[in-house]
């Protein structure tokens, strides 16, 4: 067993396509996950609608319909191009990003100095990573955002390396490019540079020259967009759209955050704790923050990852010289700091903000599994006291195939249910509803309504249609109570779970 896998390991070193290779593979698995009945989720329900304002109407409308419309405007774009619907350009779109995201990783795996077995792993492990396969079938920014951030990291790795313009242009470019989905990446475009004034062998005018290498094209970047707004009639600070934000965090956002762990520590201290216990109000936000925090992480990097980013830091497994280390040490502490201080001002975070980071972490763990491996070869043994690695080997095989089965469909009757009404309504009809989803599919803006809201429904006519989505417990009561409104019930779209769309039209009067 242990000839064949070493005969293995021989041939992927002599094998120079593992990029191209993971590149299909990844195609493959986000075409199995979009192709499925789920709708779409709500946000990308958001970029969808202003890229269509933005084909319509201009970028001028589409900032007014989402202040950061970028991801919308290369959706719109695209669709224009190829003559593809929205939706289908997006997917197109993301299945590009997606591609990006996984060579990036392995090349990154490359540069510090993983050899073709561990960049092989990388591209397995990639692959197979449970979370960034959830969201393939989502439309979000975020696709955009992980792969130009991962891209300026290794053209920063390389301008740290060899110290040429064309990596310093790269890192730009990139950086640039990732600020365009997300916001967030200003942090990286700002603060990133500032690591090379730490890089040893060069005097002190070699690493200012260097760092301001760094920030050229940025610099050139922001002075154009600067002198444009400028120039621009009717001066708004709407009109820069979300950089507005960042500059409000980079002046308010510690004192934002300190007010708002506070103020919950008084309600706390107020409302939850025994007189003899208020010392501990702030003490019990931290911590139920901090660990909130740590879960979501240790979600979206997923458990085994996390014991082997942790295997591969502490026993040092990554060959890269300190220099590159620090630099990924630093990102990946950046990329920490941003979620942390969205979570202290908001009171919650999201898997996918927390996935910059986990990118980073991952990028130890192929050589962990790799260590893991020599270690079993070396071994006369198959199994005995060596179970390690056939316990990870198979870990990931199981991820590695779950990531080609298609996603479950049990959100397939949302779909259903807005494809009936699309075909059922008359074009004067009003919708009712509570899920935005619907709407979409039904090709009607709706009237935001739900039973507990209010007892009547104002302005309906018995042309309109009330579809709400609930659960078969509830079925009943809510029949009952939409009875007294005089609407009776229609068509239900359900799943296995029980959860459903439940259609009422309204009583005419005979």
């Amino acid at each position: 067993m242990k000839d064949h896998i070493k005969r293995c390991i021989y041939l992927i070193d002599q094998f120079n396509h593992i990029r191209l290779i993971a590149a299909i593979l990844s195609l493959i698995t986000l075409f199995i996950a979009v192709n499925t009945q789920n709708p779409i989720n709500k946000d990308g329900i958001l970029y969808l609608q202003t890229a269509e304002v933005f084909a319509n109407n201009g970028w001028q409308e589409a900032m007014q319909h989402y202040p950061w419309p970028f991801y919308s405007i290369l959706i719109a774009w695209l669709s224009k191009l190829t003559h593809l619907s929205f939706e289908n350009s997006t997917y197109v779109l993301n299945a590009a990003l997606l591609v990006i995201i996984v060579t990036s990783f392995i090349s990154l795996i490359k540069e510090l100095g993983g050899s073709r077995t561990v960049q092989f792993i990388g591209a397995f492990i990639i692959l197979s990573h449970p979370k960034l396969h959830h969201y393939q079938h989502y439309i979000v920014r975020g696709f955009g955002y992980w792969a130009f951030s991962l891209l300026a990291l290794l053209h920063f790795i390389r301008f740290y390396k060899y110290l040429k313009w064309r990596h310093a242009l790269g890192w730009g470019i990139f950086i640039a490019a990732a600020i365009l989905f997300r916001p967030e990446g200003l942090v990286f475009c700002c603060f990133g540079p500032l690591v090379l004034l730490f890089r040893k062998d060069t005097v002190l005018w070699s690493k200012l020259g260097n760092t301001l290498k760094a920030y050229s094209f940025n610099i050139i970047t922001i002075s154009i967009i600067i002198a444009w707004w400028l120039n621009m009639p009717n001066q708004d600070i709407s009109q820069l759209g979300r950089l507005s934000e960042f500059w409000n965090q980079l002046q308010n956002g510690l004192i934002l955050l300190s007010t708002n762990i506070n103020e919950k520590a008084v309600i706390i201290s107020q409302t939850v704790l025994h007189e003899y216990s208020k010392k501990w109000d702030l003490t019990m936000v931290i911590s139920g923050l901090s660990g909130i925090y740590l879960y979501k992480l240790v979600e979206t990097l997923w458990p085994v990852h996390t014991l082997l980013f942790g295997h591969a830091f502490r026993k040092k497994l990554m060959p890269a010289e300190k220099g590159i280390k620090k630099i990924i040490i630093y990102f990946t502490i950046l990329n920490l700091v941003i979620p942390a201080i969205f979570l202290g001002q908001q009171f919650f975070v999201l898997n996918r903000f927390l996935i910059p980071a986990s990118l980073l972490l991952l990028l130890w763990t192929p050589f962990s599994l790799h260590y893991f491996m020599q270690k079993w070869l070396d071994k006369k043994t198959v199994f005995k006291n060596n179970f390690a690695f056939p316990i990870l080997s198979l870990a990931f095989l199981i991820m590695f195939v779950y990531a080609f089965i298609p996603p479950n469909q049990s959100k397939a009757y949302i779909v259903s249910a807005g494809t009936w009404l699309k075909q059922n309504m008359l074009q004067q009809s009003k919708l009712y509803a509570n899920n935005s989803q619907l709407s979409y599919y039904a090709g009607k803006k709706f009237i935001e309504w739900d039973v507990s809201d209010t007892p009547t429904i104002p302005q309906w006519s018995s042309d309109d249609f009330v579809a709400l989505k609930t659960h078969k417990n509830h079925y009943e009561n809510i029949t009952n109570k939409l009875l007294t409104l005089k609407l009776k019930p229609g068509k239900i779209f359900a799943n296995k779970e029980g959860n459903m769309i439940a259609v009422f039209e309204f009583i005419k009067n005979k």
